[in-house]
Parts: C-alpha cells; structure tokens; sequence
C-alpha cells in the first residue's frame, strides 16, 4: 500500500481506503472489521503505524514490513495451519511481524511459539527476501520475509493461538495444491531444495 498522508511519530491507525486517520474497529460475523468515519466503508484491515514493529517507506511510497517465518519439518512434512486473521482461511506457517530493534532470528523462535505454542532449541536461516504483495492485516502491501527451518520435536505438541486452526502436517507438494498465502507459496516454490 502506497502511504497519502505524513509519516507520524508514535502509534497511529488509518483507513485502509481512503487513509484517513478515523476508523473503528467492529466485530461482525465473528470476525474483525475496521469501519471509516470518513469514506463510510467497512474494510478487513487498517493501516497501523507501530513504532515498536520494524517498518519503512520506500522511494515509491510503498509501505514495508519486517517478517520472520518458520517452516518445522517432521521428516519430509510440515506444519501448516488456516489463518483467522486477514488474509483468512489461506494455510500458512508460523510467523509474524519483526519487532524494532530485534534480530530477525529471535523474531522467528517468538512467533513460533506464540502461534504454535512450541519452542524450538533453534532455526536455520533459509532465505532473505522481499515479497510485494504479501498483504497483512497492518496495511502492508510488502514485506520483507526471513525465512527459518527448524525440525520438530515428536515429543512436543502444537497448540495454536487464537491467530490460526485446523493444524495440519503437509508435503510441500500436497501444500502448493492449497490456498497458500503469497510469501509461502512463493518461498516454497523458490525454496523448496532447500526446505527438504
């Protein structure tokens, strides 16, 4: 998303349409909208400006996010799950936002237990990459993804947070025939020798 307005200091949200700084959040059908006082129209996610996520605006105006994911592999599976946040429904892997001022690896081991409720002794770096197009429930349009492996534990247990369900372990060819989001899909597609 290409930002109309002047960089703000501190935490600020704007209306995913018309970008002004006046929208309310609303639960309708169990889910989470955002509505604008201004355009009038209801959206499923706002632009939030957060100093305590790692963020920047590009040359163009586009708006970039800092993100670290993890793959876990149990043997030649892995975890997926559907996300009930925007963008919903479509499978994904654990992973989140990089806060400021924090290595992207630790982000990686957070977010994995956060939303898998496992902690992993450690991951593996995979890739860097940016992913226009990879749109989050922040306003971003693009972000910048590192991605980690890490083997699970067959002791362990998953236990998702209110962020995903319906855990499931897939081959990486049984993923890409699902509705993946964008950076998954294109990491394993571009990545996948070295998933595996």
């Amino acid at each position: 998303m290409k930002l109309r307005f002047p960089l703000p200091d501190g935490w600020h949200e704007y209306c995913a349409g018309c970008q002004a700084e006046t929208v309310e959040k609303v639960a309708a059908n169990g889910r989470e909208y955002f509505d604008c006082r201004t355009c009038g129209r209801r959206h499923e996610r706002r632009i939030i400006i957060d100093p305590a996520v790692t963020w920047w605006v590009a040359d163009d105006g586009e708006y970039w996010h800092e993100t670290a994911g993890v793959f876990v592999r149990d043997g030649d599976r892995f975890l997926f799950f559907e996300r009930t946040m925007f963008p919903v429904a479509a499978l994904t892997v654990p992973a989140g936002h990089v806060d400021a001022g924090e290595p992207p690896e630790r982000a990686a081991l957070r977010e994995l237990n956060e939303e898998a409720g496992w902690r992993a002794p450690g991951v593996r770096h995979i890739v860097t990459e940016d992913v226009p197009g990879d749109s989050c429930r922040r306003g971003s349009d693009a972000h910048r993804w590192h991605a980690y492996l890490t083997d699970f534990d067959p002791a362990a247990r998953v236990r998702l947070n209110e962020e995903g369900v319906n855990p499931r372990w897939l081959t990486l060819d049984e993923a890409l025939t699902g509705d993946l989001t964008v950076p998954v899909r294109r990491l394993v597609e571009r990545y996948r020798a070295l998933l595996l």
